[in-house]
C-alpha cells in the first residue's frame, strides 16, 4: 500500500499523515511509527535527507487498538516535490511521572507476533529493539485502553541498546512525559530504570 505524510526521524522514525477535516481537540496527523521488515527499526542515518520533507513510501500497516505503525519495503521511500505547508505538533510536555508497566518491542506488540507480550516474547522482543525497533512501555489498565509510552533517553535519542536486560519485566520508570500528535513519550535514563517485584 502507498503511504504520503511528513517523514520525522525525532525521536524515531514516523510519519505523520494529515488528517482531513481535523476538529479542535484532535490532533492534526495521524502518527505512524515506521519500521523494515523482519527484526529492524529503520537506518536514521541513511534517512536524514528526508527528515521533516514530505515523502510517499511503499509498506504493511500493522495495527493494535489505536496504535499504528508502517513496515516499509527497503528502497521505496521517495520525497515529493510539495513541502509540509502546516505545522508540525508541538511537544506539549505532560509533567514528571511514575509509570508502571512493562516494556515490548512495539513492532511484535502491534501485531506481527503472537504473544507479543511478556515473558515468552522476551527473547524475540531482544532482538527486535536491538535492531531498531522503537521500545515502547506498556501500561495494561484495570478500566481502559492500554496506554503505550516511547521511550527516549532525557535529551530524546534512542535507549534501545540501554534496556534489552529490562525487557518483558515488569518495571517503573519515573521521567518526562510529553504528547507529540498521537504519540506519548517518556524521557527517563535507563539507569534510573527500576524492577518490579
Amino acid at each position: 500500500k502507498l503511504f504520503s505524510g511528513i517523514l520525522q526521524l525525532t525521536p524515531y522514525p514516523h510519519l505523520l499523515v494529515p488528517r482531513p477535516g481535523h476538529s479542535d481537540g484532535q490532533s492534526r496527523y495521524s502518527t505512524y511509527y515506521l519500521v523494515a521488515p523482519w527484526k529492524f527499526g529503520l537506518d536514521r542515518t541513511a534517512l536524514a535527507a528526508f527528515d521533516g520533507k514530505v515523502i510517499t513510501l511503499q509498506g504493511t500497516l500493522i495495527y493494535r487498538g489505536n496504535q499504528t505503525m508502517i513496515e516499509v519495503q527497503p528502497g521505496t521511500i521517495q520525497a515529493t516535490n510539495t513541502t509540509a505547508a502546516a505545522v508540525l505538533p508541538p511537544a506539549i510536555t505532560l509533567g514528571r511521572q511514575t509509570l508502571t508497566g512493562e516494556i515490548v518491542d512495539s513492532k511484535c506488540f502491534l501485531g506481527v507476533m503472537n504473544p507479543g507480550q511478556l515473558t515468552p516474547h522476551r527473547a524475540c522482543a531482544i532482538r527486535c529493539i536491538s535492531g531498531g525497533v522503537p521500545p515502547v512501555l506498556l501500561i495494561r489498565q484495570k478500566n481502559g485502553p492500554a496506554i503505550y509510552l516511547l521511550l527516549v533517553a532525557p535529551n530524546g535519542k534512542p535507549v534501545n541498546k540501554q534496556v534489552l536486560n529490562l525487557v518483558a519485566e515488569p518495571i517503573e520508570i519515573t521521567g518526562e512525559v510529553e504528547r507529540q500528535g498521537d504519540l506519548l513519550i517518556l524521557r527517563a535514563d535507563p539507569a534510573t530504570y527500576r524492577r518490579r517485584k
